[in-house]
């Protein structure tokens, strides 16, 4: 017996229908196709619900995407003046396209990307689901000291004689040294630690000309860094 598949609901709708000239494309072979994510196991992975839907009008309408690497084309259904289809794929990012009488098109006001031609794709983004308030919070949780580090010597007056820290020690990280590393490398970022979000970072230039702001803050279950880099100068 399989698995049971828990279900995620997304929703990728028009928002307001607009056809622009000059949307129209010829079925053809593109570089695009070849980035899209595969996936060998896909009927092992979680699956999630998607509502795909086109509303800019068409006798004929249907669709066909990177999740099964462009192998199908299947018909939306009509519904009203508009055409639906749900598909239940795993989380990643797909392209896709719509097959409106026979001719390629896309939805402009859905996520899109153009190719060096000039073609147009949509995009799918189903991210995996994060709760706000996450069950375990094991993964931001400090590793334990050793049992080395402790002992039962009695506290002198040196001990309540020493200023408190400047800046606690979870803040001591160099987050901006960080995102130089990762633009020379995006694959090497991770995600930051709950005590760096919401704070504003400082660092002066090494020519004492400019100085650079920093600060990270979580959006559901993505982590969004602005970096501002201003002269000292006006």
């Amino acid at each position: 017996m399989e698995n049971p598949i828990e279900l995620h609901f997304f929703l990728q709708i028009s928002e307001a229908p607009l056809l622009r000239p000059g949307q129209m494309m010829q079925i053809q072979n593109d570089p695009l196709v070849q980035k899209s994510t595969r996936y060998k196991d896909f009927h092992q992975e979680q699956k999630r619900a998607v509502m795909i839907t086109w509303c800019f009008g068409g006798k004929r309408v249907a669709i066909t995407g990177s999740w099964d690497n462009w192998k199908t084309i299947e018909p939306l259904h009509s519904l009203g003046k508009d055409f639906i289809i749900m598909k239940m794929l795993p989380f990643g990012v797909y392209h896709y396209q719509f097959i409106v009488d026979e001719l390629r098109r896309y939805a402009p006001n859905l996520p899109c990307e153009f190719d060096e031609s000039g073609n147009a794709y949509n995009i799918l983004d189903l991210q995996e689901f994060v709760p706000e308030a996450p069950e375990s919070l094991s993964e931001f949780e400090s590793p334990p000291s050793p049992i080395s580090s402790y002992d039962s010597q009695p506290l002198n007056d040196g001990d309540f004689s020493k200023p408190p820290p400047e800046l606690p020690s979870q803040l001591r990280t160099k987050i901006l040294d960080e995102q130089s590393l990762f633009v020379r490398n995006p694959r090497s970022s991770r995600k930051p630690s709950h005590t760096l979000l919401n704070h504003l970072y400082k660092k002066d230039g090494s020519d004492g000309q400019s100085v650079a702001l920093c600060s990270t803050h979580r959006f559901l279950q993505k982590y969004v860094t602005v970096v501002l880099y201003k002269s000292v100068h006006r």
